[in-house]
């Protein structure tokens, strides 16, 4: 149900575009529920619904504010009916004070980075990490296995095939770490998408309650519960993906690792939870609204820098493995 006389469409959609928050994403459509419910909500003065109005000024006191369903007329006046708008107390907004822009500020937050189609900056990261597994896990090792079969001897095949066992411990470091840092690549854009749904339903939520205060003004607090998903043990979860790559990451190659990475990371990390949005004031209902967002992306960046955390780890062992620094010592690149 949108507001009285208005649609589910805010009249400006411009704050929208300009939270970054486009019309294909996947959380517009509730964006804009909500925007129009805050258009109508924050302009009394464009209707003759719910306001929060202003008593006793007219005797000249500081006067006591209190939510009502419409205009209220002076206590001299003996107006039936619809009050004129020159007979009414004065009123405010039932969420004066409050903006647009502070409701869909999780959602700006998320709305940007790509991370369900391959065409995102992490895809390419995992599509390598593949290939580095890959290279450390069956190829070096084999070439090791084949070179003792060439019957070459002397000075140069020793040389050689010291080179091909220090490159062989090498590579298996390295195949240790490039396994865990592919599994962590998918977590990052499973946690943007698990923010994007839980503050999408949190702005569902808030608007199924907003027309629920509005059509039945119940007299004790409500709740509005929305169903949504928590991101759960994010570092510990378990990302079975493992590809057999090529040397070269193709565009195909990408895309359907990505796909499955994604796929996998997702079902693990996004567990089915739920929320509601309670009070009983237009205020209080914002209120709920608004700390339910906060703790969404509160939660998101906890599992975030859950991730940072390992991958610091992570540099911080290949950067201190004695192995992998002395063979690039010896063979990398010269300055």
């Amino acid at each position: 149900m949108a507001p009285p006389d208005r649609s589910d469409t805010p009249r400006d959609t411009g704050i929208l575009e300009e939270a970054g928050i486009q019309s294909d994403s996947n959380m517009r459509h509730n964006a804009e529920r909500l925007a129009s419910w805050l258009e109508f909500l924050l302009h009394p003065e464009e209707h003759e619904y719910d306001r929060t109005v202003i008593y006793g000024t007219e005797f000249g006191g500081e006067g006591h504010k209190k939510e009502e369903p419409g205009p209220v007329a002076p206590s001299s006046s003996d107006q039936p009916g619809t009050v004129p708008s020159d007979a009414q107390l004065p009123f405010e907004s039932v969420l004066e004070g409050y903006q647009i822009s502070q409701f869909i500020h999780g959602m700006s937050a998320v709305a940007s980075p790509v991370v369900e189609s391959a065409d995102n900056a992490l895809a390419p990261g995992a599509a390598a990490l593949s290939n580095i597994w890959w290279m450390g896990d069956k190829r070096v090792p084999s070439l090791v296995d084949q070179f003792q079969q060439l019957g070459w001897e002397g000075d140069a095949s020793t040389v050689t095939f010291d080179f091909l066992l220090r490159l062989q411990t090498v590579t298996g470091q390295v195949h240790k770490l490039a396994e865990q840092l592919h599994d962590v690549i998918p977590k990052y854009a499973v946690v943007i998408k698990g923010v994007r749904h839980n503050l999408d339903e949190a702005a569902a939520g808030c608007v199924r309650a907003f027309e629920k205060k509005f059509a039945e003004k119940p007299a004790t607090e409500l709740s509005v519960d929305w169903g949504a998903v928590i991101l759960a043990g994010i570092a510990a979860a378990a990302v079975t993906y493992m590809t057999a790559g090529t040397a070269l990451i193709l565009e195909a190659a990408i895309t359907s690792a990505w796909s499955t990475a994604f796929t996998d990371a997702a079902g693990d990390l996004l567990k089915p939870s739920g929320g509601a949005v309670s009070g009983y004031w237009w205020r209080d209902l914002a209120h709920s609204y608004l700390r339910k967002q906060a703790d969404i992306l509160e939660d998101g960046k906890n599992e975030i820098d859950q991730l940072n955390r390992k991958v610091d780890g992570l540099i911080k062992y290949f950067n201190n493995d004695q192995d992998i620094q002395k063979f690039l010592a010896d063979y990398g690149p010269r300055p």
